[in-house]
C-alpha cells in the first residue's frame, strides 16, 4: 500500500511565525479509503467506519494519515506514536505538540492541512460548484452589512462572495477553537480588497476577533479557501505545497 505522503514529499517544517499549507486531492474513484484506514490506529479506524459514505471515509482517513505522516517526519517518531486530544469544542491538538499547531479542512475532491508553531490557526475549504440557497443561508449566518453586500449581486458574483465570507468566518471559528459555539452571524468580516492582502474581523461575542486576520489561499478552480491566524503570523505569506 502507498501512503498518501512519504518522507521524501514532506517539506521541512515551517519556521517560527510562518504558516505552511499542504493541499491534496481526494478522489474516491481513484483511491480506496480502506488502504488509508488500515494504516490508522484502532480508534481512528473506528471513526472512519462511522461515516456512511465512502467519500467521507476517504476524507477522514487520508487527511488523518497525512497528518500523522507529516508530524512523525518532523518530530522523528513513527506515525503510530502521534497522539491526539480534543479541546472543549472538539478541536484536535497534539499531545506531543512541541509548539506545533495544525488545522484541517476538506470538501468534495480536495483537502487542506495548515501548520504553524506557537500560534492557533484555522483553515477552511469549500467546493463552490454545489447548489446553495445563498440568500436563505446568508440570512442565518451573515451580518446585516454582509447580507446587504451580497443581495444586489449577480448569481456568479453572489456565489463568489458567499463562499469568501463563509470560509473566512469558519476559519476564524476553527482558529479560536470555538467552532459553532460562536454564532457566525455575530462575526463581522472585512475581506481583503486585493489578492494576497489580509482581511479582518470584529465581533461583540468575541472581543479578541480583531486580533486575527484572514487571507485567501489559492486552490484549484471551483474551490474557495481561507486561512485565519493572529496578525503577527500574517506578516509572512503562507507557504503552500500540493502533495
Amino acid at each position: 500500500m502507498t501512503s498518501p505522503i512519504n518522507a521524501a514529499q514532506v517539506p521541512p517544517p515551517p519556521a517560527s511565525g510562518q504558516v505552511m499549507i499542504l493541499i491534496t486531492e481526494l478522489n474516491p474513484d481513484g483511491e480506496g479509503w480502506q488502504e488509508h484506514c488500515r494504516e490508522l490506529p484502532a480508534n481512528e479506524q473506528e471513526r472512519t467506519y462511522r461515516f456512511r459514505y465512502a467519500a467521507d471515509r476517504l476524507r477522514f482517513a487520508k487527511c488523518r494519515l497525512m497528518l500523522r505522516e507529516v508530524v512523525a517526519c518532523w518530530q522523528c517518531v513513527t506515525k503510530n506514536e502521534i497522539t491526539f486530544r480534543f479541546g472543549k469544542n472538539g478541536k484536535p491538538f497534539l499531545v506531543q505538540d512541541h509548539g506545533l499547531q495544525f488545522n484541517i479542512s476538506h470538501t468534495t475532491g480536495c483537502a487542506v492541512l495548515a501548520f504553524c508553531h506557537n500560534h492557533e490557526i484555522g483553515i477552511d475549504i469549500e467546493m463552490t460548484r454545489r447548489n446553495t440557497d445563498f440568500e436563505g443561508v446568508a440570512r442565518k449566518v451573515f451580518t446585516r452589512r454582509e447580507q446587504e453586500m451580497l443581495m444586489p449581486l449577480t448569481k456568479s458574483e453572489k456565489r463568489k462572495l458567499f463562499f469568501q465570507l463563509w470560509t473566512a468566518k469558519e476559519s476564524l471559528m476553527k482558529a479560536t477553537g470555538l467552532g459553532f459555539s460562536l454564532n457566525p452571524s455575530s462575526v463581522e468580516t472585512f475581506l481583503p480588497k486585493y489578492s494576497g492582502e489580509t482581511g479582518s474581523f470584529t465581533s461583540q461575542n468575541l472581543p479578541t476577533a480583531n486580533a486575527f486576520q484572514v487571507v485567501e489561499i489559492p486552490v484549484s478552480p471551483g474551490y474557495q479557501s481561507m486561512l485565519c491566524a493572529p496578525a503577527p503570523v500574517m506578516g509572512k505569506s503562507p507557504l503552500t505545497f500540493t502533495i
